[in-house]
């Protein structure tokens, strides 16, 4: 029997959580490595980088490769190949060799990064719903299990033999999903099936699995060349969403205790609750955005973390920076991926446009950090958070460009049956 053409909420899932599981469960061991290495934090913090700038030279190409060879394929390779990155970050005996582990590392989680957004796009769009938001929800699961995992590893007293064993289970649970994944055809394919209409006087009843490559033909169409305007204003409302997502994670806990001399504990406190809403946004975007349209949603959102991050930076009561950090929280949930949403949405360019504009995110991760940093150094922290402010303005002018296409879930209701 052929696989719903639909494509598998539950596979999307799982693979979404198992990245952010087998990230999670790592970085939660970041202290563990540096006393392993003996690392000072400047050269810890610039093998980190590591990560990002591997997923930024991979990111470009990842549509290309899913158009090649779909994106199943793409998400095992990138699976078996991240996760045991993961693992050999335990035995890794040097700063400069752990550097370009994590480069290695990094390339193949920003391939499964986009390749498993793609496919979230396509189960998205065959559904007629919107899902992104709970696939996103599902990454921000997987890294809270995966964190505290290795919370519950170190309190144990476990070294770092913690890494290779839990990035194999998040290897098991992301090859399980990337294996449902309805299969894309790959250019072959899509001739293949051109020549057999032809033949067949394009009459024929579909054999089992039949169906599956009649909707995947539709999606593997040769892509436009070239970048598109509507792709860069959704990647700039994209780079937005994640300047705010990473800065919380990078700077809200240092801002509460450097700058408003809270207890290292209530920055830790305020960081959770972040991350804690931002998961409840995500799993509330879906029908938000059903009924109020993707647009409304997004500049709703950007408009509340905007307050958010004034109410933190302004304000020197802890109350409402503890209130501030919730409400960041839920103001970017739905941004990133409902930019991925749109994205796929773009005319013409199909896996392209989420190639392209989850590179222009996933620089601000690479290089969010640092500026905010040497900002700080001359203006401090709390002022130099006003530019993601800045960036959030930019995304409440540009919202009305992530208006759903009126004929967008027409044409993939059409490719199911048509």
């Amino acid at each position: 029997m052929g696989r719903d053409v639909r494509g598998s909420v539950l596979a999307v899932l799982v693979v979404f959580a198992s990245s952010g599981f087998v990230m999670g469960q790592a970085l939660a061991r970041v202290p563990a490595v540096r006393d392993h290495l003996g690392a000072d934090t400047g050269a810890l913090g610039l093998a980190l980088m590591g990560m990002g700038l591997g997923s930024l030279l991979a990111m470009p190409f990842t549509g290309w490769l899913v158009d090649r060879f779909g994106s199943r394929r793409v998400v095992i390779g990138a699976v078996l190949l991240g996760c045991l990155g993961w693992a050999a970050v335990a035995a890794v005996p040097s700063v400069p060799v752990l550097l370009a582990v994590l480069v290695l590392t990094g390339t193949n989680v920003g391939l499964w990064d986009v390749a498993m957004n793609i496919q979230g796009t396509h189960v998205e769009q065959a559904r007629s719903r919107s899902l992104m938001p709970f696939f996103h929800a599902a990454f921000s699961g997987g890294a809270v299990l995966g964190a505290g995992s290795g919370a519950l590893a170190a309190w144990l007293g476990i070294g770092l033999v913690q890494l290779p064993v839990l990035a194999a289970v998040g290897a098991v649970a992301g090859v399980w999903g990337a294996h449902h994944f309805v299969r894309e055809a790959v250019p072959d394919d899509v001739e293949d099936a051109r020549h057999a209409d032809a033949d067949a006087g394009a009459v024929t009843e579909p054999t089992p699995g039949a169906a599956e490559a009649t909707v995947a033909t539709a999606r593997a169409r040769p892509a436009r060349r070239g970048v598109t305007p509507v792709e860069l204003l959704i990647g700039l409302i994209c780079l937005a969403g994640a300047l705010a997502e990473g800065s919380a994670n990078d700077w809200l806990a240092l801002l509460l205790v450097d700058v408003h001399g809270a207890p290292a504990a209530f920055g830790a406190l305020t960081l959770t609750a972040f991350n804690l809403t931002m998961m409840i946004g995500r799993l509330l975007g879906g029908p938000a955005i059903e009924r109020f349209g993707r647009a409304a949603v997004v500049r709703t959102g950007g408009a509340l973390a905007a307050v958010a991050i004034l109410v933190v930076t302004l304000s020197s009561s802890l109350a409402l920076a503890l209130a501030g950090g919730l409400l960041w929280g839920l103001g970017v949930a739905t941004i990133f991926p409902a930019a991925i949403s749109a994205a796929g949405e773009v005319p013409g360019r199909g896996n392209r446009a989420i190639t392209v504009v989850s590179t222009i995110a996933y620089g601000a991760f690479l290089f969010g950090a640092p500026t905010i940093g040497l900002l700080a150094e001359e203006i401090g922290l709390d002022r130099a958070l006003f530019l993601v402010v800045g960036f959030l303005a930019l995304l409440l002018v540009l919202s009305p460009v992530m208006r759903e296409k009126s004929a967008g879930r027409d044409r993939a209701g059409a490719a199911i049956v048509g």
